[in-house]
This record gives structure tokens, sequence and C-alpha cells, in this order.
């Protein structure tokens, strides 16, 4: 375990930046100024990880309450209750029969993706192509993530066979088709997907980075409902996708902040409120229908489950450090967001440009928006008030940059598209308003429902703010679970998923298992592979480190290593890309057996439990 080996030339350029320190995808940011996205002083990060169940196949079969059918009846709300709903129980009563099948020992478990941008994305895509080559996916009951990873679970699902099939492509079908060429402004593609989805009440931002994220970076406009999942069989592990409510993280409503979907649910598992995931954004009155409107498609679901900058807070945390000496909190992040999220539009719409007169045009947007950011103005002199003064003429500055920008572009299409793109984004980033669609508990007579819930709509963005791992999902009896295999993709400081997940479990009385503080002193150069073991119904926990003291050889390689795949950048290159896949690979490869023993180890225990025993072997 403490061999390594690996590249050294990323080691200089770790020297130069902050510990875990991560580049936003645009000029100013990817050049110079390094910056941890964060909340309340915790990294925002990433990684993945595998959980097994054991329940139902060496005891007795799950239960579940009546759910109502979507074509039969109205009452399309439940809860508050602590049971699956029966579809999914239906499902993973059969798909342990695949488990069983695969394994012959009675021991499923679980993946779930987390948080990181594309690196969880790719990271999670080769420990999948890993444990396809050696015929483990057969063994995985459910596949749940937060952000980044969820990208690979959105590509995958869209093959209703793709653990069978074990084709695991990088990119989508529309790789070669850029954002805003003719191709995309004539036919059905981002440009019309936005173009009618901005005609909706509840649009935000977080619509339009889903085209972003899923276009750019996975090169796929994936159109499909979450719904349409509840009628396949048990071919591919049951997913679950997480995120969180906004104002209910922001008041510490701990309660009611985890939101996971499902093909047959999405909902609040802590409060026990659940809809119906084909009625999720229809109006409800006291658990009652009010309004039918269309379910969110992947797209949409991405653009939340992805949206690490709608917090706030993480976008003060990339501040320029003389940008920190100020008194303007409020006012500072008004203007980060709006330079960030112009920056950001700017570089989607460098996708589409070929003309060399529009891409020199586009440079100098790119330059004048930047030299505004930054403007030399002894802001930190100014009283406080002036300060503000100050950052709101930012602000109409930068705004009116882009729209002269705008203006000067030549007559045609593409001046058409971002026009219309522009009139319809920057009226939002006024508001800030992601996520957003209708609550379903709305007007429900529970006295468990809290404040923050008490409003028409929900905001609902990237659950890595919180908690970087989906550990939420799956603690409990709900689940079930025995065991979590944690492949960790994370960007803030090592262990820190754990110990978020084990604070959290405290707040809301559920199982986790005792880590070891002697185990946390390793976080500059872990080594790949930890066991923090379960003892009664508290689940066992896996953690791999992505780089680690089997890839890196010292704790500047590691830090190199994640500067290099940092959270935020442009899309990783082909190569870049392969690399990252095939150390995941390397990972799941190197502990393949430890893996499997620690599978046995959780059917052992959970014999033993059902015996009456607790045997932690």
């Amino acid at each position: 375990m403490d061999g390594s080996t690996g590249d050294t030339g990323q080691t200089a350029a770790a020297e130069d930046v902050a510990s875990e320190r991560a580049f936003l995808p645009f000029d100013y940011l990817f050049h110079a100024l390094p910056g941890m996205v964060s909340c309340r002083g915790r990294a925002v990060v990433l990684a993945c990880f595998v959980c097994v169940s054991l329940r139902g196949l060496l005891v007795q079969p799950v239960n579940a309450t009546a759910e109502p059918s979507p074509e039969t009846s109205a009452k399309l709300v439940r809860g508050p209750s602590d049971a699956l709903s029966p579809g999914e129980a239906e499902f993973i009563r059969q798909r342990k029969e695949v488990v069983l099948a695969s394994l012959g020992l009675g021991a499923p478990h679980r993946p779930a993706g987390l948080w990181g941008g594309q690196r969880a994305a790719v990271a999670l895509l080769g420990s999948l192509q890993q444990m396809g080559q050696d015929d483990l996916l057969d063994t995985l009951l459910y596949m749940g993530g937060v952000s980044g990873s969820t990208w690979t679970m959105a590509l995958l699902y869209s093959d209703p066979q793709w653990s069978v099939n074990k084709v695991f492509s990088s990119q989508g079908v529309h790789g070669d088709i850029p954002w805003w060429s003719p191709v995309n402004l004539i036919v059905p593609g981002p440009y019309w997907w936005l173009k009618a989805k901005s005609k909706d009440e509840d649009f935000s931002l977080s619509e339009v980075w889903g085209v972003l994220t899923s276009y750019l970076f996975m090169k796929h406009m994936d159109q499909r409902l979450l719904s349409a999942e509840a009628s396949r069989d048990s071919t591919n592990p049951y997913p679950v996708y997480s995120a969180i409510e906004k104002e209910c993280f922001n008041t510490n409503t701990t309660d009611a902040v985890w939101f996971e979907f499902t093909p047959h649910e999405a909902g609040f598992p802590e409060l026990g409120h659940f809809v119906s995931t084909a009625y999720l954004g229809s109006g409800f009155e006291g658990g009652e229908l009010k309004e039918r409107k269309p379910e969110m498609d992947m797209v949409q679901l991405l653009g939340i489950v992805g949206s690490a900058l709608a917090n706030e807070d993480s976008i003060a945390e990339i501040a320029p450090p003389w940008m920190n000496k100020l008194t303007a909190g409020t006012a500072l992040k008004d203007h980060l967001r709006i330079y960030f999220t112009l920056t950001i539009l700017v570089d989607m719409l460098d996708s589409g440009i070929t003309n060399v007169t529009d891409l020199a045009k586009l440079e100098e947007l790119q330059k004048r928006v930047s030299d505004k950011h930054l403007e030399v103005v002894p802001l930190h002199n100014l009283t406080t008030e002036e300060q503000v003064e100050e950052l709101q003429r930012r602000n109409l500055a930068l705004v009116e940059i882009v729209q002269t920008w705008v203006k000067d572009l030549d007559n045609g299409v593409y001046k058409v598209a971002v026009t219309e793109l522009m009139e319809v984004v920057l009226p939002l980033l006024i508001k800030w308003q992601w996520g957003t669609t209708e609550n379903f508990v709305y007007g429900v007579k529970d006295s468990e429902v809290p404040d923050c819930l008490q409003s028409r709509v929900l905001n609902l963005i990237d659950a890595g703010i919180s908690i970087n791992l989906p550990y939420e999902s799956f603690l409990g009896k709900k689940r079930d679970v025995d065991l979590l295999i944690a492949p960790e993709f994370s960007a803030g400081e090592m262990f820190e998923t754990l110990t978020l997940a084990r604070d959290y479990a405290a707040a809301v009385g559920k199982p986790f298992p005792v880590i070891d503080e002697q185990v946390l002193l390793d976080k500059d150069w872990p080594k790949d592979f930890y066991v923090f073991p379960g003892e009664n119904d508290q689940p066992t926990i896996v953690f791999m480190p992505l780089f680690n003291r089997i890839n890196c050889k010292d704790e500047a390689e590691v830090k190199a290593r994640m500067v290099e795949y940092s959270t935020f950048q442009r899309p990783f290159s082909p190569e870049k890309i392969a690399a990252l896949q095939e150390i995941a690979r390397d990972n799941m490869r190197n502990n393949k057996d430890a893996v499997v023993r620690e599978i046995q180890n959780a059917a052992t225990r959970r014999q033993g439990r059902r015996n009456g025993t607790d045997s932690a072997l």
C-alpha cells in the first residue's frame, strides 16, 4: 500500500497554486485566478461510491406502502413515509435475483457517483469500465449520484441495457456539432430547446447550465424522462439522483435539505414526502394536483444536480484575494455571480464560432469583460456604501459590454440566437434564479414540513455543496445498506466527505461507522484502500482515493494531479479523458480482490445478524 509511482511534471505547478484549488472554465480563472469552490469553509468535492444491501437476500422481502397509479388517481403525493415506493421495492426484488445469480453468495452492492464536474464523470466511467471487465456490474443494486457523476449516469442510462452491453463511450452522439452551428439553429437542438424552455414560468439558470454541461462536456442532449425508466426491467442497477433544497440548506433545516430523484418518486427522504416523478414540476396544493405540467427532462435534471455555481458562497470563495478584504459582502457576491455567468456564456458562444473575424471580436469581448472585472480601483479604501456603488457600476458596465458586442455582430441567425439568449439570461442573473420547480408539499398540513418549504416553488441545486457523496440516500433502514464502496474523487481535503457524512448521520439519527482519527492524518498522501467497518446496523465503508500512494510518489504529486484534473476547467481533451479513465480503472483493478473480500464479509455479517449475532469478519 505504501508503494508509489507516477509522473512528476505537475509538481512545480502545484507548488504555485494554493492547496486543492480549482479553475473555472473561462479565461480569467483558467489562466490567472486559482480558487477553491467551497461552501461555508468546506470544499465542494467529488467521489463515487458503491453500496451493498443484503436485505431481501438473506431476510424477508422489502416492505413498501401502496402507491396510487398516476393514470387512475389524482393523489400523487405520498408521505410522510420511511418505506420504499412499491415500484422501487419491486425493482429491487427482481434485481436481487440478478445479483444472486452473479455472486452466488447473496451480497449485492451499489455504486453512487458524486461531485466534481468532468473529473467525476470520467473517473466514474473508468471505474465502471473495470467493473464490467471483471464481471462485477451484475452485483450492483443501485447507481446513485450527485453533480458530475450524474452526467455519466444519464449517458449510461440512455442505453436500457448498458450494464450488459458494457459500451462505455466518453462521447455522446453530437460531439462534432458546434453549439451554435447552422445545424443546431435549424433543427431541434440546444438552441431550440433553450428557446422553448425560456417560455416556462419557472425557467432558471439551471436550464442554461444543463445545456452547457450536457452539450459541451458530455456531447449529448438527452431529452429522455427519468420516469420512463420506471417501466424498465432489472437489467441495470436502480438509479438515484440527488440534489439539495437551497432555502432549507441556507437556513440549516437539516431534515428538509436532501432531495432525491428516482424513476418512480422524487422527494425529501428525511421528511418522508414524495411525489410521482412524472408529476414533479406540476402544481400542487395541500397534496392535490392543481395544474399538470410537463416533467423535466434529463437536460433540466442535470442542470439542477450539477449546479455548483448556484451557491453564492461558493462563488465568493473564488474571488481574487484583494476582493476578500471588502466589506460589501452581498454586493460583492452579486458582482462575482454576474461576472462569472457572463464569462461562462461567452465561453459557451466560443464553441460555435468558426469565422475568423467573429472569433477575434469574441476574444476582444473576453478581454474587455476581464479587464472591467479587474479594473484597478482601490475598493478596500472606500466605505462600504462606496464599495456597493462601485460594484454596481461595474455590474452595469459588464452587461453593457456584452450588449454592445451583440449589437455589433453581423446580421444573421447567429446574431438572432445570441440576442435571444442574452435577453433571457440577463434578467436571471439579477435574480440568481436556479433550480426552480413547483413545490409538491405546498400547503400540505403536516407539522413536520418546515418554514423553508412553505413557498410555491422549490429551488433545487447541486447536493455537492452540502455533502459531496450521496450518503444520505443510502443511510438508515429505508434501503438498509451493508456496504458502501467509495472510489473517492474529491477535490477538497481527503476524508472530508466521510467526516461530513458522519456529522450529518449524527444530526438525523442514522447509523454510521466509526472513523479512526489516525487515518485522517493520511489526508495529503492517502493509501488506495481503506475499510471503516460497521457494527450492528452501521454500513461498512470501503474508501478508495483516486490519487494515492500507488499512483503518486508523494504529497506534491497528489496536489499536482488535482490541479491537472481540477473541477472547473474547459472540457478535457481526449488524451486527458483516456488518462484519467485509466487511473480510475487501475484503482478498481488493483483492489478487486479486497472489494470482493469485503462483500463476503458483509454477507457473513448480515447472516450473523439474522442469527442473532454481529460477526464483522
